[in-house]
């Protein structure tokens, strides 16, 4: 059975798109700029967010354009974060260490889940007339691009506040603390002051890394992820070692393999999801390999069948309307249709 090529953007349809990406990027300013409440900007942004994508998707109706706008955000960031950088460094004047903010890094977390989560959800109930082959082209064009996206913005994240958040430096006295659950026990003690988000932070940190490792290659095994979990963590902290940005605690190795986990826990319980939906037809959809599934565009062959009889209804009627009026006419024509002439080929005629 044939599958329908899915349609890409249109450049009409990319610039919309990167034209979206820049007003997700322009919104937690111009919110802050109007309110004081740190809370309050940070509600009417995943407000935005999610009308903006809910009339981005009825008005384009793909999902990769939902993908292209959150990669022309991340792009944009990167890029003014870049150019941040670099003229801190020339001018050495007050933020010459590029830093987020509280409400920066939360600005980011909600202008790339919140469209995440909206086209996410539609995908998970789509189900007879809206789950196509062409619509899971779609989707797993737009996990790419999300992808991209969350990755650079991962980059920046990781290295300027969890490795870097400040200058390195080798006069300070490194420290390290080798005694497990010390660090944990000490934050839920202070759970009311700090606890409560160091526990989070490093408990999630790793989070998105297995959950996009899952995306790209859904036949890796926990304990791989588990692996990778461990070394990336152990990683980060002998990076903070090395540069004396932070104090190194065993704890935080134990909260990024939670992160680790808890990535494989919300990915396979999507799939889980969708598999429950479609009765397990679809037992893997936040994944990146897309495999036709036949029986899905047995509408649009018939659509084009019934094109194909129109079009040679058309140039019968076409050819009938261009000979002469009379019986005899008509009969050489229907003749001519029933019985196409063959010509002879230049084998037959050497044969000859």
């Amino acid at each position: 059975m044939s599958v329908l090529p899915s349609q890409k953007l249109t450049i009409g349809e990319l610039f919309v798109s990167m034209a979206v990406g820049l007003i997700l990027y322009l919104l937690p300013n111009d919110i802050r700029n109007q309110t004081t409440e740190v809370w309050l900007s940070e509600s009417m942004v995943f407000l935005a967010a999610f009308i903006i994508t809910g009339v981005f998707l009825f008005i384009i109706k793909r999902y990769e354009a939902v993908g292209a706008a959150l990669l022309t955000n991340a792009l944009i960031t990167a890029g003014s974060f870049g150019f941040g950088i670099i003229n801190g460094i020339l001018t050495k004047g007050e933020g010459f260490w590029p830093s987020f903010s509280e409400y920066q890094l939360i600005s980011m977390l909600i202008l790339w889940v919140v469209p995440f989560l909206f086209v996410v959800l539609l995908r998970l109930t789509a189900k007879d007339q809206k789950d196509t082959n062409d619509t899971r082209r779609s989707f797993c064009r737009f996990l790419s691009l999300s992808l991209r996206a969350m990755m650079i913005l991962y980059i920046m994240v990781v290295v300027f506040v969890q490795i870097l958040p400040h200058m390195p430096s080798t006069s300070v006295q490194r420290s390290i603390y080798y005694v497990p659950f010390t660090r944990i026990q000490e934050c839920l003690d202070n759970a009311a002051e700090w606890g409560t988000l160091y526990l989070c932070w490093n408990g999630l940190l790793l989070m998105p890394l297995s959950f996009s490792l899952l995306i790209l290659n859904p036949k890796i095994r926990w304990w791989q992820i588990l692996f990778i979990s461990f070394a990336a963590g152990l990683a980060l902290e002998i990076f903070q070692f090395s540069f004396s940005t932070g104090t190194v605690y065993v704890d935080d190795i134990l909260l990024y393999l939670a992160g680790g986990m808890i990535g494989v826990f919300i990915k396979r319980l999507i799939d889980y999801i969708r598999s429950f939906i479609t009765v397990g037809q679809d037992r893997t959809m936040l994944s990146l390999d897309f495999t036709p599934v036949g029986g899905l565009d047995e509408n649009d062959e018939n659509d084009d069948d019934e094109e194909e009889m129109e079009q040679e209804e058309n140039l019968s009627s076409d050819l009938r309307e261009s000979l002469p009026l009379g019986s005899e006419a008509d009969d050489a024509l229907d003749d001519t249709i029933d019985n196409p002439v063959t010509l002879p080929t230049h084998t037959d005629t050497l044969s000859s």
